[in-house]
């Protein structure tokens, strides 16, 4: 009897292995005797209703920035105080923040006019608002050093603002849908964005020709973050149906990995110092995944945090996630939760 135990428990997992769209990689996590985030701080937000988008950060002030999308502000916690600093209000629907060190500005993508604002980080007074046009729908920002420009994720693409001049200068051309989460090479011309709508692709635009190619993730959907590991020519792409992080070669677009998180994540984010990927999960959860290398990846622990905190931020090895009001209780204000990393 044993022996017809142990070969229906090879077929059944030969059957499992088999299955399309299930990595063949079998990787081990690494044994730890405790967790790979600390929650260290909780810091009340009074007055920040409805949901938090996304984040960005000042360090020179020590400051964590971040979007208010529920009440059209955006928020300044001071992470050496742990306290609510600051609101700016008089946004509408600001979904992507982004603090530019060399400028010292702020940029802030504002989804329901279609519009990108300029502040003075030093006083916080609007410097700017730049109507993008045609575009709306607004999103994320990333920032080129090299050609001094804000990449703004729009419906149909990417538009490209000069941060000096504060001025919209072109537009880099997408599938169509509206531009999630996306990164841009240091050493290369492309940009790699997350398209949900465009049958869940990741778009590749080439920066200098403006070529567009689709990289197809073979059945996962909803692909919102995206984290580009730059080093290893790796891009990891999380999807919510099925929840995954799918992890793509760079060089070919091919995959090389997938490994299962929780569900409905909004942010993710790579530690290159720990080789660790932490996705924020919606389903309240933060998913941890160790890279033993390139190629290989494993599920470390799903650290509980509270349902509906899908976004935040992550400065060297500490992980800011925003937690909406009402989230730990009905009447509870909205939170800044402080993760650190352990080695």
């Amino acid at each position: 009897m044993k022996s017809y135990a142990m070969l229906g428990a090879v077929i059944f997992v030969l059957a499992v292995s088999s299955m399309p769209g299930i990595s063949q990689q079998v990787s081990q996590a690494p044994t730890r005797e405790g967790p790979t985030l600390m929650l260290v701080a909780k810091v009340p937000l009074t007055g920040v209703s409805g949901r938090i988008d996304h984040f960005t950060f000042d360090p020179k002030r020590r400051l964590t920035i971040f979007s208010g999308l529920g009440n059209d502000t955006v928020e300044i916690v001071n992470n050496f105080k742990a306290k609510h600093v600051k609101t700016i209000i008089g946004l509408d629907e600001p979904q992507g923040p982004l603090y530019v060190p060399e400028l010292d500005k702020l940029f802030v993508a504002n989804a329901g006019n279609g519009v990108v604002n300029v502040y003075d980080a030093k006083t916080w007074d609007l410097r700017r608002s730049i109507p993008l046009g045609e575009h709306s729908d607004t999103d994320n920002l990333r920032y080129d050093e090299a050609s001094k420009q804000v990449f703004v994720g729009t419906v149909g693409g990417i538009a490209l603002i000069d941060a000096v001049t504060e001025s919209h200068v072109g537009d880099l051309k997408g599938s169509g849908g509206h531009t999630e989460s996306f990164q841009l090479e240091k050493n290369g011309s492309r940009v790699f964005a997350n398209v949900p709508a465009d049958d869940s692709a990741v778009n590749v635009i080439d920066r200098k020709t403006g070529a567009l190619a689709k990289w197809n993730l073979k059945g996962a959907k909803g692909n919102f973050p995206l984290v580009l590991d730059e080093s290893n020519h790796r891009l990891f792409v999380i999807t919510r149906a099925p929840p995954l992080v799918v992890v793509l070669n760079t060089d070919t677009g091919e995959e090389v990995a997938r490994v299962r998180v929780k569900a409905a994540s909004d942010d993710a984010y790579f530690d290159a110092a720990r080789k660790r990927i932490y996705v924020i999960c919606g389903e309240g959860y933060i998913s941890v995944i160790q890279q033993n290398d390139p190629d290989h990846y494993a599920l470390i622990e799903n650290i509980a945090t509270i349902t509906g905190a899908r976004t935040g931020g992550l400065l060297g090895a500490n992980l800011y996630v925003g937690v909406p009001s009402g989230a730990t209780g009905a009447t509870d204000p909205a939170q800044l939760w402080v993760y650190q990393a352990q080695e």
